[in-house]
């Protein structure tokens, strides 16, 4: 940022001369009009910030899913044992530990000139849920915004967002780094972004996981009275220009609904992960989430429920065979692998390696070994695969065999 523009953005923040949490002069703070859109007005030192509070009880339904599941999908993730899951809470995070984010901001961009012009949160307390939602009211009001935002986050280490690893995250950073010589530090925090797991679950279903269209196909939420996110910067000039909080009322909406949804998407993610998915697609992916995060004996299961008349049912008969190998449970693996081989689809000569080795190496059956590595070069050639490897395996073997192919080519 030009040093010039920044001294003058900060410029009424320098030689203040109002103590802090004192409210400006009641003709700068439309304090009345704030209190009829049933917002409260938040002083500090020479600026202000709005803050919206809405409660729902945990009977309230959102979607599919009624808010007092959340401590049911909390409590099932550590019942499983289950730790290091991108959903996983961890034995240490309770459900009222989840802070539900949401921004709205100027634009799309991550640079310095962005600014977040509203920050919601939405969190389990007692009974019920607590959405807050804080509001800048002008750019000269950011260190007041971000002041009343983070003076009651000790600790974000569980912060549920949408896109927010990628998006709302770094736009708070890059706003903090800008003023924090004047702001708390900020906290700590872990990171549950719900877009990843959408996108793991849901991309065989859907052509979009934006979350108005997840909303819709998976939690059958429909915005009747919304309106589109990226009308919002719009709605906010429109309020900086006249002042009228009824301007952004469905900005209020929009960011509200979203940090709802969050709720009653992070419930049902984690019912299918549990569960082994809806699908045999969805089985496959949850499967290979569980791969991937190092939980396999999880991923041996999930890859059991994909049936045969699925696309991917080559995929996880390989996939499984190769768990079992990779847990030194050779003998065990190759009947997948055999299994791979007779389907003689794309992961044939994947199957044709892994049987190769197990018959020269675990069984000394060089003959076998050798039909394996003949087959598997010949299906390889067919997607234009590298040839050395087979080569050099199938002239092991020949050596092994004193010189002698044990069949002809």
């Amino acid at each position: 940022m030009d040093v010039q523009k920044k001294l003058q953005r900060l410029k009424p923040h320098i030689n203040r001369s109002q103590p802090a949490e004192t409210v400006p002069e009641e003709q700068d703070v439309p304090t009345q009009k704030w209190h009829d859109f049933q917002c409260d007005v938040l002083p500090f030192e020479d600026g202000y910030a709005v803050r919206r509070r809405r409660r729902y009880p945990l009977s309230h339904v959102h979607g599919i899913h009624p808010f007092k599941k959340l401590q049911k999908a909390i409590a099932a993730w550590k019942e499983a044992g289950i730790e290091g899951h991108p959903l996983a809470p961890g034995k240490d995070i309770e459900a009222e530990d989840l802070v539900f984010l949401d921004t709205e901001t100027t634009g799309l961009s991550h640079g310095a000139g962005n600014m977040i012009f509203m920050i919601g949160t939405a969190q389990l307390s007692e009974e019920e849920i607590i959405v807050d939602q804080f509001f800048l009211p002008g750019p000269e009001h950011e260190i007041a915004f971000y002041h009343h935002f983070l003076m009651n986050k000790t600790s974000l280490h569980a912060l549920v967002t949408y896109n927010g690893k990628a998006f709302d995250w770094p736009q708070l950073k890059t706003r903090h780094t800008l003023l924090r010589e004047e702001l708390p530090s900020l906290p700590v925090f872990g990171h549950f972004d719900l877009l990843h797991a959408a996108r793991r679950l849901f991309k065989h279903e859907l052509a979009s996981c934006r979350l108005n269209i997840v909303e819709e196909a998976i939690l059958r939420f429909v915005r009747d009275d919304d309106i589109p996110g990226y009308l919002a910067p719009m709605f906010y000039q429109d309020f900086l220009s006249e002042g009228e909080p009824s301007y952004i009322e469905g900005v209020f909406r929009h960011n509200e609904h979203d940090l709802l949804s969050l709720i009653s998407l992070y419930i049902e993610l984690s019912e299918r992960v549990l569960n082994g998915g809806t699908s045999a697609e969805e089985t496959y992916e949850i499967a290979r989430w569980w791969r991937d995060t190092g939980h396999y004996a999880w991923a041996i299961d999930a890859y059991a429920e994909v049936n045969e008349q699925s696309g991917c049912y080559e995929y996880a008969l390989y996939e499984r065979g190769h768990i079992l190998k990779k847990t030194n449970r050779h003998a065990d693996s190759i009947g997948y692998f055999e299994k791979v081989w007779a389907i003689q689809g794309y992961l044939a000569p994947n199957a044709a390696e892994a049987l190769a080795i197990w018959y020269e190496h675990h069984q000394k059956d060089y003959v076998r070994a050798y039909y394996y590595s003949k087959r598997g070069q010949e299906k390889s050639q067919d997607r234009d695969a590298k040839n050395d490897a087979w080569e050099h395996r199938l002239g092991r073997l020949r050596r092994k065999l004193g010189n002698k192919a044990p069949f002809p080519g």
